[in-house]
């Protein structure tokens, strides 16, 4: 470390001494960039969604708001006390400011992915002589993080504040100031309350990496009061509002926690758990994953690379991160917390050039134009988007030329993610997943409306501003006319239901749609076969694969 008396006017790294170039636009100009690539399409009701955020993320603020309900969330006319509530009162904050809508709900997952962008550039900054620009920008153009900040969803969030909080945790190591240990603890804290305690386990990841790599263990035993300190602020944060639940709602809450904990099957070897953990932490990274994948063996074989130290710290991090994974029921977005270590990671490895890294750069950017212009030829094939298809292999092209002529790779890495933005923010709600008739409020009125058995249409709840619930025959009052929606596969049996139950149906509205089955890629009606998918390219129409989706006036009669 550089002493007191003769102190650089810019940032010295925790690990290497090197001085950090002057870079105080740097980060401003990542955050510029992925507001830009991060934002179109959050507006629309056919942009990128998944069953979680129209089924729980939308709703839950409303049900709050309807109840009047601040501190414990709801769903269902019932508590959803499954998952801590920052995110749910950002979003009813909005909601109550602006009214229920989707960019209302939406704008913290863009922000969450601009401020992973950001905090990737400052950590790129912290550990390596780089100014942290293309770590920032593979962050903001990583398919992962372009999917995620479209919706409403905790992992992003969750993401954010566990890799500032990381941040901080190496700004510590290198100042040695309380101030960097409490925010450290305070970012903690805010992750738990957006996800509970899966924040502990990727900050203690990534400690565990740092004493073993970073040599943090004498740093850690001379200012431990620090972070006393900042374990008190992070006991500060958490524990209020479980105590609160407890107090509120008794075994109940307890109960409903035993229950998540049992829904992930923590120690249990379950045969699709390490594809499931490995194709979230290097999938989200796409199409980045392969300077992922040589920087990482890499950092352990060659020593003429720069920072050895820091470099096998960000590997130890991502490995201690993903094992663990293998042994639970997980889903893929929940390591996007791994995505700020694997764009440094990737970001430092290519920075310096030469052969391998071009090659490199050039395989994943032959591979992304390649799925960019397969993306664009199915669009124009189905005459969707007019000349969007042609910019985006043009852009996908001058990414392509722009990797082969070995330029500096910021700017393949920004191409990309452009062609994310125009592909995920233009053509893709062209689709008309989640497609509503403009005329559905009007005809349902202020009627109660339901969902059955499947939470279709998705974007019901935010076009009304209410949470619609799924239908239940034996709550259905007498005498109280109703609304509910049923797809067409279904229609038979609730027809019969409804019979038995002495329940009047009657149609009101037809409409057909698609919508996504478990990921947003997949979206053709569940009974499509090869032969429809055939016949819509033969016809080079979509309609045939669309779902039909009936909203059906139903009444109870009272009992003579």
């Amino acid at each position: 470390m550089t002493s007191a008396s003769h102190r650089p006017v810019t940032p010295v790294s925790a690990t290497t001494g090197i001085r950090v170039p002057d870079a105080r636009w740097t980060q401003w100009w990542v955050a510029l960039f992925s507001v830009l690539v991060l934002l179109p399409s959050i507006w629309s009701d056919s942009s990128i969604t998944g069953s979680d955020e129209y089924t729980l993320s939308l709703r839950t603020p409303m049900e709050m708001l309807e109840h009047g309900h601040w501190l414990t969330p709801w769903l269902d006319n019932q508590p959803r006390l499954r998952k801590p509530p920052l995110m749910y009162w950002l979003v009813l904050v909005n909601y109550k400011v602006f009214g229920v809508g989707l960019v209302a709900a939406r704008i913290w997952g863009v922000l969450a992915g601009v401020g992973l962008s950001v905090v990737s550039c400052l950590t790129s900054r912290e550990l390596f002589r780089s100014n942290g620009l293309l770590a920032g920008l593979i962050t903001a153009s990583c398919v992962g993080v372009a999917a995620q900040a479209r919706q409403a969803m905790l992992d992003l969030p969750l993401a954010f504040f566990v890799s500032l909080s990381l941040l901080f945790g190496l700004r510590w190591l290198r100042t040695a100031t309380l101030r960097d240990a409490v925010a450290s603890g305070t970012c903690l804290g805010l992750s738990f309350l957006t996800k509970g305690p899966i924040g502990f386990f990727f900050f203690g990841t990534a400690a565990v990496a740092a004493l073993l790599c970073l040599g943090a263990l004498p740093r850690l035993r001379k200012q431990g009061v620090h972070w006393c300190v900042a374990a008190g602020v992070v006991a500060l944060i958490t524990v209020p509002w479980p105590l609160a639940m407890k107090q509120l709602w008794g075994d109940r809450f307890a109960q409903i926690l035993g229950e998540e904990l049992a829904a992930r099957d923590f120690g249990r070897w379950h045969g699709m758990s390490p594809l499931s953990a490995l194709g979230g932490a290097l999938g989200l990274i796409a199409p980045w994953t392969p300077m992922v994948l040589v920087a990482a063996v890499q950092a352990f074989r060659v020593r003429d690379l720069g920072p050895v130290a820091a470099r096998r710290w960000l590997v130890t991090a991502l490995g201690l991160s993903i094992v663990p994974f293998f042994l639970m029921t997980t889903f893929e977005r929940y390591m996007l917390a791994v995505v700020p270590i694997e764009a440094v990671l990737a970001a430092e490895w290519l920075e310096p050039g030469g052969r391998t890294q071009r090659w490199t750069l050039l395989f994943a950017a032959v591979v992304f134009s390649l799925a960019s212009i397969l993306a664009g030829a199915f669009f124009l094939w189905f005459q969707l988007g007019g000349l969007l298809p042609v910019v985006v292999w043009l852009l996908a092209a001058a990414s392509l030329v722009t990797a082969w002529r070995g330029t500096h790779p910021t700017r393949s890495v920004a191409l990309t993610g452009i062609v994310l933005a125009v592909v995920m923010g233009g053509l893709y709600p062209l689709l008309g997943l989640n497609h509503l008739p403009d005329s559905i409020p009007a005809q349902i009125g202020n009627r109660p409306v339901f969902v059955y058995d499947r939470a279709q249409p998705a974007m019901l709840s935010p076009r009304l501003g209410r949470s619609v619930q799924k239908f239940r025959a034996d709550t259905l009052p007498p005498e109280t006319p109703s609304v509910v929606f049923v797809d067409e596969s279904v229609l038979d049996p609730f027809r019969s239901q409804m019979a038995q139950a002495g329940i009047q149906v009657q149609e009101l509205t037809r409409f057909k749609t698609f919508y996504s089955r478990r990921v947003w890629i997949r979206f053709a009606r569940p009974d499509a076969t090869a032969e429809d998918w055939h016949r819509a390219f033969r016809d080079r129409s979509l309609e045939g694969l669309k779902s039909d989706l009936i909203g059906l006036d139903v009444v109870r009669k009272a009992s003579p």
